[in-house]
């Protein structure tokens, strides 16, 4: 499973949490006493916090992402064969926000891969979808609501913001965008393709595989996006302005904490470690250290030179026939109001194992780690369906 993406569970493991918090209580009968000996009273149970899985969705291709734009009630779902559909008030609308199929490659670990709504999406009905197009290249889009149904895209409207070409292999794609805290999209790419990088493209800042793009993409005309001044490698020759961050393997997934303002990468590793990288969001050229390093292991050697690379915060070995897990599906940092006690913890999965895990990142320290030990998430990767987790 080295390489392997996350398809239709990562939509599970990025699902909505949202829910009341139960629990239990009460005492039994207490100790009989003299009238002059008051009674010892029975300790009331700390109630149990316990998280478990209710379908809120079926009859889905694919699904691998569900996010919304701010302050929208309606949840958008992204299918990897190329369409966006709608959850709204609980129910799937039957025709697609955006079906964009006919652009589409799904070869290998391609397709439709994600979707950002710009942060004044509600004034400027603009939105960016990341995909593999019939060439095999990683391309992103910008969109436009139609102006006459805001349900409907407008297919019409669809501008190519950057093309990155990917030869060769149907692998690592990456796959994630997202706004920074800053205004920006970000945009992660994996490393090109086949086991351990052999193009050696992840620390090439030549190459815009294997990194953390930023790009400003409020301007009005081609091109329709400006590499932002204090991009580390802008202007720089031999090197490619739009990158944030390099030495990535495979980031599916990424998230930004708007409470703390950091930024969790979830690297898919080769055959030995996944790795959860956190840094501030404002922490430019950071170097992840693939393929010289493989998560806190160097790679395909006894030692090697990690001067300037970025460890991180938490990873976990496959272990033996993939006891522990093969392929990291990163969540997000919970700040629902539903859960407090979820609040702050950064949830993820893994797509051989499919639980749902989480910890605590606070202070340069992680604690509290902890498997929530739901049913396996997993299992909706074939049952095209949505499933969140609630309190029980």
């Amino acid at each position: 499973m080295a390489g392997s993406i996350k398809l239709k569970l990562a939509a599970c493991a990025a699902a909505v949490l949202a829910a009341a918090c139960g629990g239990g209580g009460g005492g039994g009968g207490g100790t009989v006493a003299s009238p002059s000996t008051p009674a010892t009273p029975t300790p009331t149970p700390t109630p149990t916090f316990t998280l478990a899985l209710r379908e809120v969705a079926s009859g889905l291709s694919e699904p691998l992402l569900l996010t919304a734009p701010t302050g929208d009630s309606r949840q958008f779902i992204v299918e990897r064969p190329g369409r966006i559909r709608i959850l709204s008030n609980g129910a799937l609308l039957p025709t697609p926000f955006l079906d964009l199929s006919g652009l589409i490659s799904t070869a290998g670990e391609g397709g439709l891969l994600s979707v950002a709504f710009h942060p004044n999406y509600a004034s400027n009905g603009r939105f960016y979808v990341y995909y593999t197009d019939k060439f095999g290249n990683i391309a992103i889009d910008s969109v436009k609501v139609s102006a006459s149904n805001p349900n409907v895209a407008d297919n019409q409207s669809l501008n190519r913001i950057i093309t990155i070409p990917h030869p060769t292999y149907t692998n690592h794609y990456g796959g994630m965008l997202a706004f920074g805290p800053d205004g920006y999209l970000y945009a992660g790419t994996g490393d090109g393709g086949s086991a351990g990088d052999p193009d050696k493209n992840a620390q090439n800042l030549d190459s815009l595989l294997g990194k953390l793009l930023r790009l400003n993409v409020d301007t009005a005309v081609a091109p329709l996006y400006n590499v932002p001044a204090d991009n580390p490698f802008a202007n720089q020759d031999g090197k490619r302005g739009e990158i944030w961050a390099y030495g990535l393997r495979n980031p599916w997934r990424f998230a930004f904490d708007p409470v703390d303002k950091q930024l969790y990468i979830a690297d898919v590793g080769q055959d030995a470690r996944e790795e959860v990288n956190i840094v501030a969001a404002n922490t430019a050229a950071a170097n992840y250290g693939w393929n010289i390093m493989e998560g806190t292991g160097c790679y395909n050697a006894t030692s090697c030179n990690q001067t300037g690379i970025t460890l991180p915060k938490v990873e976990y070995q496959h272990g033996a026939s993939n006891v522990n897990g093969c392929s990291i599906t990163g969540g997000f940092v919970y700040r629902g109001k539903d859960l407090p006690e979820l609040a702050g913890r950064y949830l993820y999965s893994d797509y051989c194992k499919g639980f749902l895990k989480s910890f605590v990142y606070s202070n340069g320290a992680v604690s509290e780690q902890k498997d929530w030990a739901v049913n396996n998430i997993g299992t909706c990767r074939g049952s095209a369906r949505m499933r969140r987790a609630s309190s029980t």
